[in-house]
């Protein structure tokens, strides 16, 4: 069975949480790579006729609904999978869609070097370059993106889709990026949000909360955190490939796709173990998508998205809005970034 992740301290985790440990148990070997996470590399992979070929993935919870929508996604049989039925009532609501399984809650945070600037800046203090010189770093894609710089321009979180909907405050933000985009340093990883920071190629950047932390503790780093205004999102398990058309039999049951299919299910199942969920989340400042994990009473890490006081901060990332607007907004955005 091979799977592609997002790289980073975030993998990392995985793999000391549920990776090896299922691999111990079962005897199915997992083979990783890193991806990007995009729907466009999704696309692209798609298109090509030969190539490693990935049995899971993991991706934004609103990209996994679009490329749901395209046919580049099979759908995950709930009933399928070991143990899902017994611990659904414990899941978050968005946990379990037509073709992605909820894997994890993160934040995209504003990060800074504190041995450079002393007090935390807020995002329109990221677009302040006479104030505090130097380049900025923001994530290659629309999403995100756009709603941080109508956040720099002073558009309350609550008012960000409706403003970000309309023709007049889709070009506000557009405006926006314009005043930054000779400072902007693209970043397309959470793997590559650190480099960047942790090489000085940039004062301050969008990134995970999750990779900060690491740096923070495992590399002993001094970044800030910025909680306020930041942007929650899930991400999801996926198994792409192309669903059987309607009326096809299904491949025998001792196959070559048969199996890996069985495995991949038997892997989401021991996932979504409540002990190996709290394993992963005391390695990695994340949110489970179980709701109890931690249990009620356990103390919740002061730099986890899960704290009650960095839920009330941040803005959830909709994904309905994107999953209407998102082919448009991108089409435009990549045009912008080329010009």
């Amino acid at each position: 069975m091979a799977l592609a992740s997002l790289g980073g301290t975030l993998q990392s985790a995985q793999q000391d949480a549920f990776f090896a440990p299922f691999t111990k148990a079962t005897q199915i070997d997992v083979k990783q790579a890193s991806w990007d996470g995009t729907l466009a590399t999704l696309q692209a992979r798609a298109r090509m006729e030969a190539g490693d070929v990935w049995d899971l993935v993991l991706m934004d919870h609103g990209a996994v609904q679009l490329a749901c929508d395209q046919g580049l996604l099979q759908p995950i049989d709930a009933a399928s999978v070991p143990g899902l039925a017994d611990v659904r009532p414990d899941l978050t609501p968005d946990a379990i869609s037509r073709c992605g399984l909820g894997a994890l809650r993160i934040n995209l945070v504003l990060a800074w070097d504190r041995s450079r600037i002393d007090s935390p800046p807020s995002w329109s203090d990221f677009w302040d370059v006479a104030k505090r010189p130097g380049k900025r770093g923001l994530r290659r894609d629309p999403r995100s993106t756009l709603e941080i710089a109508l956040l720099a321009d002073g558009v309350a979180p609550e008012d960000v889709y409706r403003t970000l909907g309309s023709q007049e405050g889709l070009d506000r933000a557009f405006r926006k990026l314009d005043q930054l985009k000779p400072y902007i340093v693209w970043w397309d990883s959470p793997e590559q949000a650190i480099q960047i920071i942790e090489s000085g190629a940039v004062l301050m950047t969008s990134a995970p909360n999750g990779e900060i932390a690491a740096a923070d503790q495992q590399g002993h780093r001094d970044f800030g955190i910025q909680w306020q205004q930041s942007l929650s999102m899930q991400l999801d398990w996926a198994m792409p490939g192309r669903p059987l058309p309607i009326g096809a039999p299904a491949p025998a049951p001792d196959s070559p796709d048969t199996t890996r299919r069985t495995h991949v299910r038997a892997l989401l199942g021991f996932m979504l173990d409540r002990r190996r969920q709290e394993d992963f989340v005391s390695a990695y400042r994340a949110a489970s998508v179980m709701q109890d994990v931690p249990q009620p009473g356990q103390a919740v890490a002061e730099d986890n998205p899960a704290n009650s006081a960095h839920r009330d901060q941040a803005l959830p990332v909709d994904d309905a809005f994107w999953r209407t607007h998102e082919a448009d907004i991108r089409a435009r955005f990549n045009a912008w970034i080329g010009n």
